[in-house]
């Protein structure tokens, strides 16, 4: 009932609704977006998002999954505006005074290298793929944590994640072929 209240409008309603799912929400977020401030700001903006469309909610007993779905676009939108982005003044130099720095030991730098790789494929990963690499490996949750945070069954999370590490060890493997020119 609480949901049907807050599609028709009713302001309280909604408030507490979003109380209630603020938890979830930022969970999921969290596992897109890497700062907290990231975080808190797509939730705000999934609140903001949802208040304005409350009335398009046809079934308003699915509230929970229409927010989550809402939040997963603005963080999609939040990635891609950030990649957009020239990196600030602060990371263009401390990415050049590392550049600078002599790396003492090759593993160190090999490994380095592997992370921004790891990093970079893991951003070209579709949403649904990508979400769930970064909930499984960056945040340490289960699949069955997974599954209901994206309200998903557990085995459609668990192809979802062979699919996204099959995609990945292909991209890799692209990339040392064209590092050692094969």
């Amino acid at each position: 009932m609480l949901a049907r209240r807050a599609a028709a409008g009713d302001e309280e309603a909604f408030l507490e609704l979003m109380d209630a799912e603020r938890h979830r929400l930022r969970r999921i977020a969290s596992a897109c977006l890497s700062g907290e401030h990231d975080v808190l700001e797509a939730v705000q903006e999934t609140a903001c998002r949802a208040w304005l469309k409350r009335r398009e909610l046809r079934q308003p007993d699915y509230m929970g999954t229409w927010l989550v779905r809402i939040l997963l676009r603005v963080c999609a939108d939040e990635l891609k505006r950030s990649r957009r982005q020239p990196p600030s003044a602060e990371a263009a130099e401390l990415l050049e005074r590392r550049g600078r720095e002599a790396d003492p030991l090759a593993d160190e730098a090999g490994e380095a290298d592997l992370r921004l790789d790891l990093a970079a494929v893991v951003d070209s990963l579709e949403p649904p793929y990508r979400d769930v690499v970064r909930m499984k490996y960056h945040r340490d949750m289960t699949l069955t944590e997974i599954a209901r945070a994206l309200e998903k069954p557990p085995g459609t999370v668990k192809t979802w994640l062979h699919k996204a590490l099959g995609q990945m060890r292909g991209q890799l493997r692209k990339g040392e072929e064209g590092k050692h020119g094969g």
